[in-house]
């Protein structure tokens, strides 16, 4: 049974959710990572993840969505069980009222225990899914280096250099950084016309068309 309320704050709800569908979400995290991790992404998404609601034939997963995922994967990296990822998922979501804790930047993982950064004593911090365990730990958020916070939430993704994935922009759909031009768009441009008249076609420099070549290149051969 939920342990969620009415002042929970549904992430999933922001501005971009229902943007994702599941092919998406495997080749992003495929992008940083492994293809195995990417065909992982559906059973991290049953067993590592509580349920949010979804709709199988809709392309419904949201920017939160994405960045659990990215969590989940540092998380089985470091030798964490999907049980006991889940156990620490559905803590901090009834803790902090939030369908996707693991957007927060509160994350720690020592490769033995998940917790929040809420010392106990200096230098250590209860383990969520071993209540009123005491241990060292390493940050989360530390390592997804690309992510970026506001607030303490995940804001937006930097995947490489001038491509942005900012759920306020464009519903989240990768684009050319400072820029509405969606990578795909500015891609297909750079296919058909070549990169010069690409760039000025869509007012983007050059740097930024070969960036989107580059990603989307990379995108299509991980996704699955």
């Amino acid at each position: 049974m939920s342990t969620l309320t009415a002042d929970t704050k549904w992430t999933r709800r922001d501005i971009g959710q229902g943007v994702y569908g599941l092919r998406d979400l495997r080749a992003f995290v495929a992008f940083e990572g492994e293809p195995k991790e990417g065909e992982l992404v559906p059973s991290w998404l049953a067993s590592a993840l509580n349920p949010v609601p979804h709709d199988r034939w809709q392309p419904d997963y949201s920017f939160s969505d994405l960045v659990s995922l990215f969590v989940v994967r540092e998380l089985r990296r470091k030798g964490h069980p999907l049980r006991d990822i889940r156990t620490a998922e559905a803590h901090f979501r009834a803790k902090w009222r939030t369908d996707r804790p693991f957007a927060s930047d509160d994350i720690w993982s020592d490769g033995h225990v998940i917790s929040d950064k809420e010392e106990l004593v200096p230098g250590q911090i209860e383990a969520a899914q071993r209540p009123g365990q005491q241990v060292m730990l390493e940050v989360v958020r530390d390592r997804l280096t690309n992510v970026r916070y506001h607030e303490g939430w995940a804001a937006y993704w930097i995947p490489m250099e001038n491509v942005l994935v900012d759920p306020r922009v464009q519903f989240g759909e990768p684009v050319v950084s400072g820029t509405r031009v969606t990578t795909e768009v500015l891609a297909d441009a750079v296919r058909h016309f070549g990169i010069d008249k690409a760039s000025r076609r869509l007012d983007v420099g050059l740097s930024a068309a070969e960036s989107a070549l580059v990603f989307e290149d990379k995108l299509a051969s991980v996704r699955v």
